[in-house]
């Protein structure tokens, strides 16, 4: 009895210990966003603000048309529908856009927490991967430079919430939830991968789980065609606008590609640049996660319900994350390899490391695992320190957008304002801008709405 109550009290100390750090993490990185969020964000939108608010702000539509507002490769979704309910109480406030965005990531955040907690039963203190990879300080573009929700907040916790789905036991409402999630996901930023990734799940669902159940072929059958619909009417209407004017269908190197995915993974690891380390750092961690998904995608054909929710979840986090980076590289090798390592990229890339992550978990407990374990963890922690570079872009656009707005409100025009703040302020041309800025001045909102 000694001893048992004695294993129980240390359990229960490692227990409490565990949450301690885990929350400590949690709180610091968290704060540590929203601190970075006040002192860089300024109230004035930038660039690709300017016309993609058109779905919102800028001209009247309704919610149909909002949702499915399209913006360069990808659809806004969710973004327009949640920021024309909750920007309107803040005159559209960049700044409290910012925050909005930081507790989208926050809120991702617990959510990924708890999914690992009900994928595996408890939090260990390895699971510190979890704030760090999705609290990332190097996700700052997509918060307060040019803060898009459809793009890296809302896909972050969309998908984050879609694998908790699975986790549901009861077998209609965790098909409602995830097809629901699913249509959702896909219609919201490059959340639209998985909606590839929907119909292949259902069917090995069907096949490692269904087939022996008397509805088992009934669920797969109308599961698969909702989630068919859902991923067609997203193409309804849709016409080929790449991000970038260099763009090309023509194909290039296979290896450039890789090149460019590795330098993505190094960079959400802190290796800055395009050198042959970073291309190495990069190409160690792009074969961690192929690992993840041939030893998930293993796991799933097995007939264990638990092992399967386990295995799926990795598989398609790992999955989409793949199909993002390089869909990322066809379109943006033309770029160059530097822009592999854009902060927009980071939530997309947090996705397939956490998977990756939760697949080194499910490995049966053994000394290897801890070693693979505190590796990464390890790892990661290398990474919470702000690079000079990223620091410097902060400033660097923080700096435009003050500049720019004191002038205007100074009574500059928009050419003067360009050239005191040394950058363009919205792509379009300057009667459209025009227009848009004695909107905003005509109903005192964004930089008219006398907030800082």
């Amino acid at each position: 009895m000694v001893k048992i109550a004695s294993r129980i009290s240390s359990h229960s100390a490692r227990s409490s210990a565990t949450g301690i750090i885990l929350g400590l993490f949690f709180v610091v990185l968290a704060g540590r966003l929203f601190r970075l969020s006040y002192r860089y964000a300024v109230n004035i939108f930038f660039w690709d603000q300017w016309v993609f608010n058109n779905a919102t702000l800028f001209q009247k539509h309704s919610a149909w048309q909002m949702f499915r507002w399209q913006f360069g490769p990808h659809r806004l979704g969710l973004g327009p529908l949640l920021s024309s309910l909750i920007e309107p109480h803040f005159r559209w406030n960049s700044r409290a856009e910012s925050f909005l965005a930081c507790t989208i990531v926050v809120v991702a955040t617990a959510c990924a927490l708890f999914l690992k907690r009900r994928l595996f039963g408890e939090l260990v203190i390895s699971d510190v991967a979890i704030p760090i990879v999705y609290l990332s300080a190097m996700q700052y573009e997509s918060l307060f430079i040019t803060s898009d929700l459809a793009h890296g907040p809302l896909p972050l916790l969309l998908l984050t919430l879609y694998c908790l789905a699975w986790t549901v036991s009861n077998r209609p409402l965790q098909y409602l939830l995830v097809l629901s999630i699913n249509f959702v996901t896909t219609y919201t930023g490059f959340g639209l991968f998985l909606g590839f990734l929907t119909p292949i799940l259902l069917l090995v669902d069907y096949w490692a789980n269904l087939k022996k159940e008397p509805r088992g072929g009934l669920y797969l059958a109308a599961a698969f065609l909702i989630s068919g619909a859902s991923l067609a009417s997203f193409f309804y209407g849709y016409k080929l606008q790449p991000a970038v004017s260099c763009f090309s269908l023509k194909l290039q190197s296979p290896f450039q590609y890789v090149q460019y995915v590795t330098l993505m993974f190094a960079n959400i690891f802190g290796a800055k640049g395009a050198g042959a380390l970073q291309q190495f750092s990069g190409a160690l961690v792009l074969l961690w996660l192929l690992w993840a998904f041939a030893s998930a995608g293993s796991k799933m054909m097995q007939n264990a319900a638990t092992s399967w929710v386990q295995a799926a979840v990795s598989a398609t986090l790992v999955a989409y994350s793949l199909l993002f980076t390089f869909t990322t590289a066809f379109g943006r090798l033309c770029l160059g390899l530097s822009s592999a390592q854009s902060s927009r990229y980071t939530n997309y890339l947090a996705l397939g490391i956490f998977g990756a992550y939760l697949q080194l978990v499910s490995l049966k407990p053994s000394t290897l695992r801890r070693v693979l374990l505190t590796v990464v963890s390890l790892a990661l922690l290398t990474s919470l320190p702000i690079r000079s570079e990223d620091r410097g872009t902060m400033r660097f656009f923080s700096a435009i957008k003050t500049n720019w707005r004191n002038c205007y409100l100074a009574g500059g025009s928009i050419k003067q304002c360009d050239t005191i703040a040394g950058y363009q302020i919205e792509p379009e041309p300057v009667p459209v801008l025009q227009r848009k800025l004695d909107y905003l001045k005509g109903n005192e909102l964004n930089l008219f709405s006398g907030s800082e």
